[in-house]
Formats: C-alpha cells, sequence, structure tokens
C-alpha cells in the first residue's frame, strides 16, 4: 500500500465513524482538549492551527478561550469536517473556521501560529518527523506546539480481549496507530527532530468505570475499532459481539471494568 492509498483509507475510515465520534461513551476526547488547553494557557488574543482537528473537539475549546483569537482547524476527512463546522455554529463560535487539508501540503506561511495543536493524530500520519518539521515551521518564535496520544495501556483490558477474539475470527490484526507514539522518549526525539527542545510533558491518568458491555461496544463502533470490525462479513460481526459481551460481562464481574484512557499530552516552545 502506497502513502496515497493508506491516506484515502484514513480518510474512509474516519468518514464512517464521524457522525458518532462524538458520543458520550468517548470521553476522553473533551476531556483532553479541556486538560492540553488548561496547559497551554495562552493569550486570548492567539492565533491558533489545530491539525487532524476531527469533529473539532480541541478547535472549539480553543475558540472557546479566544474570545479576541482565531482557530483554524484542518483534516483529511471531510465528514469529520461538516460535524465540526455544525458544531461551531450551533455553539456561534465564528472565531473558528475548518478546512479540508492534508498535513503534508499545510497552506500557511512560516511563523504565522501562535500555537499549533495535534490531538490524537500525529500517530496517523506516515512520516511523523516530516510532519512535526511541519508544524514547527507555521509556528511563530516563541509559540507552542501541543501533542497528544495515548499511552501504552491504553483501552485495557477491553482492547487486548477484543483483539484477540479478532484474530481467533482468522482475521490479521494491524499495528495499532496510537502505539507509535506511546512513549515519552518517542514524543521527545519527535520535537528534536523539529528543533524543538523546551518541552514538558503532561501525564494524565484518564479513564472511568464502564457500567455495561454495550458502553464498550459504543467505543468500539464509533472509533478507530470500527475498521476492523468492518473487516468481518454481518454473520461474522454478530457472532463476534456475542464472543465478546462474554468476555466483557466475565471482566466486569470480576471487578476488571476499569477502561484506560491514561494520555500523554507533549508541550514544545519554538
Amino acid at each position: 500500500m502506497d502513502e496515497q492509498q493508506r491516506k484515502q483509507m484514513i480518510q474512509k475510515a474516519f468518514n464512517t465513524v464521524a457522525e458518532g465520534y462524538d458520543h458520550p461513551s468517548l470521553p476522553f476526547f473533551p476531556q483532553t482538549a479541556q486538560r492540553m488547553w488548561k496547559h497551554l494557557s495562552p493569550e486570548p488574543n492567539a492565533c491558533c492551527l489545530d491539525v487532524a482537528t476531527g469533529t473539532g473537539v480541541m478547535a472549539l475549546e480553543a475558540a472557546r478561550h479566544l474570545p479576541a483569537g482565531s482557530v483554524v482547524g484542518v483534516d483529511l476527512s471531510d465528514g469529520m469536517l461538516r460535524q465540526a463546522r455544525a458544531k461551531a455554529q450551533a455553539q456561534q463560535l465564528r472565531n473558528a473556521t475548518f478546512r479540508q487539508m492534508d498535513v503534508d501540503d499545510l497552506d500557511f506561511p512560516q511563523d504565522h501560529f501562535d500555537i499549533v495543536t495535534c490531538s490524537f493524530g500525529l500517530f496517523f500520519m506516515g512520516d511523523m518527523e516530516g510532519a512535526m518539521r511541519r508544524l514547527a515551521h507555521t509556528v511563530k518564535p516563541g509559540g507552542q506546539i501541543a501533542i497528544s496520544s495515548f499511552t501504552e495501556t491504553a483501552f485495557s483490558p477491553f482492547a487486548p480481549a477484543f483483539l484477540s477474539l479478532y484474530e481467533d475470527f482468522g482475521k490479521q490484526v494491524p499495528p495499532l496507530s496510537w502505539k507509535r507514539l506511546a512513549s515519552v522518549a518517542v514524543i521527545e526525539k519527535l520535537y528534536r527532530a523539529a528543533g524543538i527542545t523546551d518541552l514538558v510533558f503532561h501525564h494524565e491518568p484518564l479513564g472511568y468505570a464502564l457500567q455495561s458491555e454495550q458502553q464498550w461496544w459504543d467505543v468500539v463502533w464509533n472509533a478507530g475499532f470500527r475498521g476492523l470490525l468492518n473487516q468481518l462479513s454481518e454473520s461474522e460481526r454478530e457472532a463476534f459481539k456475542t464472543q465478546h459481551f462474554k468476555t466483557v460481562r466475565a471482566l466486569c464481574r470480576n471487578g476488571e471494568n476499569w477502561l484506560d484512557t491514561s494520555v500523554i499530552i507533549a508541550i514544545g516552545r519554538k
């Protein structure tokens, strides 16, 4: 698969889940956005770029705190961007705009933004070092670049059970994207490659207790795992769901109902 095909696959996957991406069972997205913005603490007139904006969770969090500033959110997925624009309109946030754009072709001047954010997006990019350099290129001297990623243990213990059963169904489990960016050492290397050495890490121990197996399935169905489920036929998917629910119920009965969604937030200054 070449790079263009990989991008088209990602675009298709996110178009598929766009309508459910803000589901209440995925609270880690707004929680991370709130924490990231608190750590950034910019001036109220700051100019912000949010890359891989998705449904605009981070961009709209920024817009709410920048009454005299502006935010641009960019993403490959037109389906996600439709959701972001609708939310901005509903919240009457006129200082947020959204554009369909590839991070490999960022159409912004050098040293333009006070802040660039990329929440749960960098690990989807084929060349993460190149992407980070392009983000740094758009930031003013003294400006900040903030990224977030899940930790190595994220979605335990339910994701390992999901993936094990998926293999039992004769399917190959691809490398999980967020695992590429699940350590401080890897993130630090990316920042240094972009010439950013003033770097601070924040570890956010997020998570919540599942109330039912359906709540976990809502996470699966409305985010990245949906792509794996789409590789199953309808009958296979129903059989998979039935078996997986038994495992999830057993975990919850044994007191293992905590869904770990821990996050690393990294903020560097140019």
